[in-house]
């Protein structure tokens, strides 16, 4: 019998976008899938205003991921822990700029 790594949702765990959603990010993946999405879309968003500054990458990446992070945690589907490291870089981010100019 092969091992199963997660326990197969039932049907209230499936009855609506929501709870698929909570599910996913919170029961199957045990709460990692989110934060990894976020630090996907941190990256990419570094990446794809690297034509700017470093100094305005870095903050518009950090500032999008407080913004998309506040509204999970509100969701509760990312625990509170990962909402604080994105509004952490994005201060860190200001500073950085406020020290450029």
């Amino acid at each position: 019998m092969p091992t199963q790594y997660y326990t197969p949702p039932t049907g209230n765990e499936t009855q609506g976008t929501y709870e698929f959603f909570k599910f996913i990010g919170v029961s199957a993946s045990d709460g990692i899938l989110f934060p990894a999405i976020l630090l996907v879309i941190w990256v990419v968003s570094f990446m794809a205003l690297k034509s700017y500054s470093t100094a305005r990458a870095w903050t518009f990446a950090s500032f999008f991921c407080s913004i998309l992070s506040i509204m999970l945690a509100v969701l509760d589907l990312i625990s509170p822990k990962f909402m604080y490291l994105p509004i952490i870089l994005t201060a860190i981010g200001f500073v950085w700029l406020k020290l450029e100019d």
